[in-house]
């Protein structure tokens, strides 16, 4: 271990009444020299935890002693159970995410415990030793305080100041002296401080209000003049980094100029393609919109074709129940000369009909008889003629629902519903033939039995 003067071996001298004979956990550099010094110190035991694994390999490697440990910062515990260590200092607090650290370094005290924070004074300036940055952020005294005080009861702010001047002491003294102090020389009476320490506990904790460790001389301006040389490179290295991020600077103004054309333009594009996004949806739009229509001009046509085609059926079937209409007509003409005769051989019948007259109507009788049949079946075929005329036109107009009815195949359709009516006015003519030639039977069976007048 690195045995050099740093500054946060003050730590050490300060927190030695607490850590002496105690389990002590060190949270910073595994290459510090204050874990050494707090064994020297009296410290029981020292574990350390680093987040950087370099340095933890450095420190391993170079450990000579069982008293010290080490394990990476990252771990889920600092320990194998709670309440394991009595001192906890934390070289800075800025190491790590600030509340998270703290409220684990909480559970890993012990009830009495008592924790030492400290952060570097981002104010301060040029520090009497150089401190080594380990922190990820520096926390201010508001800060420090602020986070400490969420997780312990008892909170006290210290301050590690720069202390330089001389002693003047008595060779020979009665007794112990009693020191005094003058700080006139210094304008504040005290310098600014480099680090803000906050003692946490859940409990009250006594530790001197005022101390000052005194260093040796030869180390403090060896380390001194290092730190005149590490502060003359850094102020070299402040100017050339100032001069890179002026240039930095100037690239980032240029690179913004670009970037507001190139948004501008960007803008541009997005209205452009907005605007043909809106023509590509009104186009799709009026592309359906147009099968839509030639959907329905398809199913127009298909229906123009069918109407059409029914139409030549029905005009088929008008000229069929003309012809039959006509024949119908020619039958009924028939018919009433058949009545005309039925009738007058009723009244021939009616006044007693002679022998000859008796024979003459039988067999015009019998001849009636025949052509009735002959009607008859004319007459059945024309029924059934009839009925196939009337169900086409029924199937006709089942499959034209949107037809007109003053068109031709409506008109046809009417036709057939009047020939349906002639037919059943020829049925009962028919029916009329056949009571008729009832009657003509009986009266020529009373004819034939009846006896002849007397001379």
């Amino acid at each position: 271990m690195s045995l050099a003067v740093e500054p946060s071996i003050v730590l050490a001298a300060y927190a030695e009444p607490i850590a002496s004979g105690r389990r002590v956990l060190f949270v910073g550099p595994a290459v510090s020299a204050l874990p050494e010094r707090l064994l020297e110190r009296g410290a029981r035991l020292v574990h350390v935890c680093d987040p950087d694994p370099v340095r933890l390999a450095e420190a391993t490697a170079r450990n000579r002693t069982a008293s010290i440990s080490f394990s990476a910062l990252a771990d889920g515990h600092f320990a194998l159970r709670d309440g394991a260590f009595d001192v906890c200092i934390v070289e800075d607090a800025g190491i790590a995410d600030t509340p998270t650290l703290v409220k684990r370094i909480r559970r890993a005290l012990s009830p009495r415990g008592v924790a030492l924070f400290a952060s570097l004074n981002a104010e301060a300036g040029v520090p009497l030793l150089p401190h080594r940055p380990a922190g990820e952020a520096a926390l201010d005294y508001y800060a420090l305080y602020d986070a400490v005080s969420a997780e312990f009861e008892q909170v006290r702010m210290l301050g590690q100041a720069p202390f330089v001047g001389y002693v003047v002491a008595d060779f020979a003294p009665d007794g112990t002296p009693e020191p005094s102090l003058d700080t006139a020389f210094v304008p504040s009476g005290a310098e600014e401080p480099e680090l803000f320490i906050a003692v946490a506990s859940q409990h009250t904790v006594s530790l001197d209000p005022f101390a000052v460790v005194q260093l040796p001389f030869r180390s403090v301006m060896a380390g001194s003049a290092a730190d005149a040389d590490a502060v003359r490179q850094a102020r070299a290295a402040e100017q050339a980094t100032r001069e890179k991020l002026r240039e930095l600077e100037a690239a980032r103004e240029e690179d913004r100029s670009l970037g507001a054309s190139q948004q501008e333009r960007l803008r541009e594009l997005t209205a452009e393609q907005a605007r043909l996004s809106k023509l590509v949806a009104e186009r799709d739009a009026k592309l359906r919109e147009v099968e839509t229509r030639e959907a329905r001009l398809r199913e127009a046509d298909t229906r123009d074709a069918r109407l059409r085609e029914a139409e030549t059926k029905v005009f088929a079937r008008d000229a069929e129940l003309l012809a039959l209409r006509q024949e119908l007509e020619n039958k009924n003409q028939q018919l009433r000369v058949q009545e005309s005769s039925i009738t007058d051989l009723t009244h021939k019948l009616s006044r007693g009909p002679s022998p000859e007259e008796a024979t003459e109507a039988a067999s015009e009788l019998v001849a009636l008889e025949k052509a009735l049949q002959e009607r008859g079946e004319a007459v059945r075929k024309l029924q059934r003629e009839l009925r196939e005329a009337e169900r086409i036109g029924k199937e006709l107009l089942r499959q034209l629902p949107e037809a007109n009815p003053d068109s031709p195949a409506a008109k046809s359709v009417l036709k057939n519903a009047e020939a349906e009516s002639l037919a059943q006015k020829l049925a009962k003519s028919q029916a009329d033939l056949i009571a008729t030639r009832w009657a003509l039977e009986a009266a020529v069976r009373r004819g034939a039995t009846a006896e002849p007048p007397e001379a």
